[in-house]
């Protein structure tokens, strides 16, 4: 990739493909270098962020090189019809004086005609190269369901070879599973009629099929192309296979590190019940050796002890709920998540004196998706809380929950007194095993997943800010997490 993109940096430049390659916004040559860099850094190292900047540049990048090609192909073509009407001024200009000029206007027109053709075909050769290069499957279909492109990516990814694919009809399955075949010949056929693309321009995940059978992820988004006799559709195909397995891995590594929380928070819950059943048994047994106690005070001892044991069972319950994965899609008033994820974390923010104050404009605000999905949420940032006001120091800690809603979506703000975070990482904590903790401590992975579970699952988004609170008259300053989630229609 890099020879091939050294090779068409030494060809011959327009000033607007110059401007594409070296110049703000685009600067493609550094675009390619640093993507080529990176690529290498996996592959030598296999590391997390490497593979990262991969799978989020790479539809950009080739955003890019497509906007290259297309200015290369419309260069082409006005260079192409300059040369026809050079050719038609030539064939005028010798018809009318061929007998006294001949010699001194054929030879260089025909040097001129040699030359333009050469540009064309060195041109065509960088888009037909562009498209091999590229790291993404490319299949072209016309106006027949023929297939005109298969690059070396689609055959790579797909198993079959260019020449098992060209020329041949993709109506069937062998690279598209049995349960799309019926969408994409009725998309396909939608677009040789009408010349409208249904869905251009977005991006779908789906599933691919291989030679062998094999099914696998895909991301896949669709152009089209009108011709004076042809229409072409272009898929630009991406297999995401290690995206998922990286995505499982990251959800797995999230369960482990809110289990190692749950723990706590549950050593914490039982404390104080544990400590009380000590208490009263220990008072009892010295009181009947010493024959102090009434049966009646046996019986409420017991009665006691068989309270805190219950309350004990009832905290087991209540973090098994949190932990299991069923994922349940339903409709829940999202004050029962708060007051849920709050007691969950209630023992261990009242061994560390941190005060919690709701503010609930609407407590009746619906919405639709999986409670324990959204409580992993919230408790991921109240623990992060924690950790910043207990490691900070904070006299009189505090955090602040603040529930409203607009016309589209619910919002969810909690705040704390922790002091902020700080600017130069600010834009860092919410990607993959970015963390401020000892690897003891965290994965990083917290605030990664709750962004993904809030942006998937619930359509909306999670941001944060420094900002200034009053509270009971006094002011306080530290993070804001923004939570918008997506109503729904009841």
């Amino acid at each position: 990739m890099e020879d091939s993109h050294n090779y068409l940096l030494s060809l011959e430049m327009s000033d607007k493909l110059k401007e594409i390659y070296f110049l703000e916004p685009f600067i493609l040559d550094v675009k390619v270098k640093k993507y080529i860099s990176r690529a290498r850094s996996f592959l030598k190292n296999r590391d997390g962020r490497s593979l990262t900047y991969i799978l989020v540049n790479s539809q950009p990048l080739l955003k890019d090189l497509d906007n290259a090609v297309t200015t290369y192909q419309i260069e082409t073509e006005k260079k192409t019809e300059n040369l026809k009407n050079v050719e038609l001024f030539i064939f005028l200009i010798i018809s009318l004086t061929l007998v006294f000029e001949a010699l001194f206007i054929f030879r260089p027109a025909n040097n001129s005609a040699k030359k333009k053709a050469k540009e064309l075909i060195s041109q065509k050769k960088y888009a037909d190269m562009i498209t091999e290069i590229n790291t993404n499957a490319i299949i072209a279909v016309d106006s027949e369901f023929k297939v005109l492109t298969f690059n070396k990516s689609a055959q790579d990814m797909f198993g079959y070879s260019a020449n098992e694919m060209i020329n041949t009809k993709l109506i069937d399955d062998r690279i598209i599973p049995i349960k799309y075949l019926d969408r994409h010949n009725e998309g396909l056929k939608n677009f040789m009629r009408t010349g409208k693309l249904k869905h251009s321009g977005i991006v779908f995940e789906l599933d691919g099929k291989h030679k062998d059978g094999t099914i696998f992820p895909i991301r896949i988004s669709f152009g089209g192309r009108i011709e004076e006799s042809n229409r072409i559709v272009v898929a630009n195909i991406q297999n995401i296979t290690l995206e998922k397995e990286k995505d499982i891995l990251i959800a797995q590594q999230s369960r482990f590190a809110a289990m190692g929380e749950m723990i706590g928070n549950i050593a914490h819950q039982w404390r104080q019940p544990l400590s009380s059943i000590s208490t009263i048994a220990t008072g009892a047994k010295l009181r009947y050796k010493n024959n102090l106690i009434s049966d009646e005070e046996l019986d409420d001892t017991f009665t006691k002890i068989k309270d805190h044991t219950q309350h004990l069972s009832k905290t087991i319950d209540d973090f098994r709920d949190f932990l299991k994965e069923d994922k349940t899609i339903e409709a829940f008033k999202i004050c029962d998540v708060i007051d849920k994820s709050i007691m969950l974390t209630e023992a261990i923010y009242n061994a560390n004196q941190i005060r919690v104050i709701i503010r609930n404009g609407n407590s009746d605000l619906i919405i639709n998706g999986s409670a324990s999905e959204l409580a992993q949420v919230f408790l991921n940032i109240l623990n992060n809380a924690k950790d910043a006001l207990k490691d900070k120091g904070i006299k009189n800690p505090i955090v602040l929950i603040e529930i409203d809603d607009n016309d589209d979506y619910i919002i969810v703000k909690i705040h704390d007194n922790a002091g902020g975070i700080p600017s130069e990482i600010k834009t860092k904590i919410f990607d993959p095993y970015f963390t401020t903790k000892h690897k003891s401590q965290g994965t990083g992975i917290g605030l990664f997943m709750s962004k993904k579970i809030i942006s998937k699952h619930f359509e909306g988004t999670i941001a944060v800010q420094n900002r200034e609170l009053n509270i009971d008259g006094e002011k306080h300053f530290g993070a804001e997490f923004n939570i918008q989630i997506k109503k729904i229609n009841i």
